[in-house]
């Protein structure tokens, strides 16, 4: 409240030393000059600068004193207040003044009430104060104070401070005190509630300034079942966008019964450190992350109640770089933590990984050839397996044409990879492969004007060949390892109708042949020479939209796969929307999927319910189940949110109930219930 009142005294004594100083324009019905020296502008005051208005009665400027005096219907309106009061005065530079009956809105949406407000040099005095973002005539929740001081830079002190709803206190206080700046030294509010594990918990956070650029939090975390810890965060701005934050938590155990079916014996101390880092400078950019916890459970037991309970992994990388006109050139370290394994043996890591890029460029200044050149040298490694070095390297050459309405695009890739083989066992320690990719695309556009919409009409003719190689001697570290050959001929029609109304309409149909007897969808290798046929359609009118992706394979005469979604306004207050997706699982190794989710949303006037669930059909059990209710008073709102998951493999099911109160744009969040059954 005091920085509001800040910029209040200092606007106006900014406007009102403006006299003689910068263009004002000043209107009033009488503007005189008294004898004693006084200025006096009467009847429907109003003074003008740039974009702020300050409308009075009557306005006194004591020459002598140095002094403006103002009464009767004083307004003041700026982008930013909009602000009454029925006399005071204020000194020509703006340091000392004072206002009664103050009353009005600051920052768009906080509202002030006070007999008085006094203003000595950085100080500030406001007496039988109020404060809220509510407006005076709602009025829920509201901050009142016998008497406020302000110190500009400093704090702001309460004396006899009340917190109320609907005029009926709920909190009382004979002083209170908050920092005036951004940032000061001190608790912050604690959070309450109860977990899966415990029945009691508190966390207890304070806050310590170390220096302009950099602070710390300490938090203490209690838990009456699993045991009690720290939590230590340290941020640094290094520069306007350069910084490093810093995380540290120390958990130590007392064992119970989530420890059960687990293979690690239970541990009694439990930490994680992780942090962040971004430096820039000029063409050179640094990035650090890293995040490593005690135990491959730390997740599942310290953040139970959120969504970080089902990590299943954590990534510690190091990226340095330089970006010039013509290349990039990236030095990668990349460290994975698998959490769904008792150990880390088997996972694979990039240390370091090169990447190398030579950007697009004319080969040729009057052909439209272009090329360009990517080599990717990446170190693997595993504790237990394969280990070595793999060098990628990649030329691509482009041609472009586009002539009536056609446009052709011509690409040949020509690769060539390299292994050398750091650890012993291996048949051949230094293989190779070498084969190259065709690539054609033939595209022509129609597009036809009607009154109320474009219509344009894309077929499209595709071609690619991609040689065929023996990889069965090459190491399997990732993707790249194992290139699937091609030589396939696809066909695509495109039909978008774009309405003048911002409405839309995309059909896609596709279909396409392989000259082999055999095609890939993902790494799925498939036994025909039709592949799939897909059909695309996507929509947005008026209020309804939705989406349908649908693909049909001739050799099983079905549909395989199909995702569709559909939104539908039922009426202004009501809304309903359902998703469903479908996987034969022909054509990966994931089983068949069959899930609906049905979703319900209702908002009548300042009250809001939305709904949903997910079903397994395939299963026949229900997977997911939410409910959000909220009650906006847009100067405080009300959100209580249950959700309960069904873990289908340990027949387990996770509940989770959350309330959120903002009032006076302050979040407080009480985590009620969470058991697992």
């Amino acid at each position: 409240m005091g920085r509001y009142i800040i910029a209040v005294f200092g606007l106006l004594g900014f406007i009102l030393s403006s006299f003689g100083k910068v263009p004002v324009s000043i209107e009033a019905q009488k503007i005189e000059r008294k004898k004693t020296g006084e200025i006096v502008a009467e009847g429907e005051v109003i003074v003008k600068y740039k974009n702020r208005v300050l409308r009075a009665d009557r306005i006194i400027y004591d020459k002598k004193n140095k002094i403006i005096h103002l009464e009767g219907n004083i307004h003041l309106k700026t982008d930013r207040f909009d602000l009454k009061a029925e006399k005071g005065w204020i000194d020509e530079e703006g340091i000392n003044g004072e206002f009664f009956n103050v009353e009005g809105l600051v920052e768009k949406h906080y509202y002030i009430k006070a007999e008085k407000i006094k203003k000595l040099k950085d100080k500030y005095i406001f007496y039988d104060g109020e404060f809220s973002t509510c407006s005076f005539e709602q009025y829920d929740w509201y901050i009142k104070a016998k008497k406020g001081i302000l110190i500009k830079e400093d704090k702001v002190q309460f004396y006899n401070i009340s917190l109320r709803f609907c005029k009926i206190p709920i909190f009382f206080s004979p002083y209170f005190s908050y920092p005036a700046t951004n940032r000061k030294t001190g608790f912050l509010f604690p959070q309450i509630g109860q977990d899966s594990y415990n029945d009691f918990k508190i966390t207890q956070p304070f806050y310590l300034v170390l220096t302009r650029h950099s602070d710390m939090t300490f938090t203490y975390d209690y838990r009456n079942k699993q045991g009690n810890g720290l939590d230590i965060q340290y941020r640094n701005r290094l520069s306007g966008d350069s910084f490093y934050t810093g995380h540290f938590s120390f958990f130590s155990e007392n064992t119970g019964k989530w420890w059960e079916n687990r293979n690690l014996s239970p541990l009694k101390n439990r930490w994680r450190v992780s942090g962040r880092s971004e430096l820039h400078y000029e063409e050179f950019d640094l990035s650090l992350i890293y995040d490593f916890p005690s135990d491959p459970y730390y997740f599942e037991d310290i953040y139970n109640a959120t969504d970080m309970r089902y990590k299943s992994y954590t990534k510690s990388q190091m990226i340095a770089l330089i970006d010039r006109r013509r290349f990039t050139l990236e030095i990668n370290f990349d460290f994975i933590y698998d959490l769904t394994k008792d150990n880390n043996e088997l996972t694979l890591q990039r240390l370091p990984e090169i990447r190398y890029y030579l950007k697009k460029k004319k080969l040729f200044e009057r052909l439209p050839v272009y090329f360009d050149f990517l080599s990717v040298n990446t170190n693997f490694y595993r504790e237990k397996g394969d280990a070595g070095i793999r060098s990628d390297n990649t030329l691509n050459l482009e041609i472009f044409n586009n002539f009536s309405g056609f446009s052709n695009l011509l690409k040949f890739s020509p690769r060539i990879t390299w292994y050398y083989m750091t650890k012993e066992g291996s048949a051949d320690r230094t293989p190779t492969r070498n084969l190259f990719s065709f690539e054609d695309r033939l595209r022509y556009t129609v597009v036809k004007d009607y009154t109320d919409f474009y219509h344009s009409i894309i077929p499209q003719l595709s071609f690619k060949r991609v040689s065929k190689v023996n990889q069965e001697n090459l190491p399997f570290f990732d993707r790249e390892d194992r290139v699937n050959d091609a030589y396939d001929l696809d066909f695509s029609i495109f039909n978008v109708l774009n309405f003048k109304n911002l409405n839309f309409l995309s059909w896609e149909v596709s279909a396409g042949y392989t000259f082999n007897k055999y095609y890939y969808l993902g790494n799925n290798k498939l036994k025909g020479h039709k592949k799939p046929f897909k059909n695309r359609v996507y929509f947005r009118i008026n209020s309804f939209s939705g989406e349908n992706t649908l693909y049909y394979d001739f050799r099983f005469n079905q549909i395989v796969r199909s995702i569709t979604t559909l939104n539908i306004p039922v009426a202004s207050w009501l809304n309903y929307s359902i998703s469903h997706s479908y996987d034969k699982g022909i054509f990966s190794s994931i089983p068949t999927v069959n899930q609906i989710r049905n979703s319900v949303s209702v908002k009548y006037k300042n009250i809001s319910l939305s709904g949903s669930v997910l079903s397994n059909i395939k299963l026949g059990y229900i997977q997911r189940k939410s409910f959000t209710f909220a009650f906006d008073r847009k100067c405080w709102r009300f959100n209580l949110s249950y959700r309960e998951d069904y873990n289908g493999i340990t027949g387990k099911t996770f509940r989770s109930i959350m309330v959120y109160i903002n009032i006076l744009r302050t979040d407080i969040k009480i985590p009620f219930v969470s058991r697992t059954l």
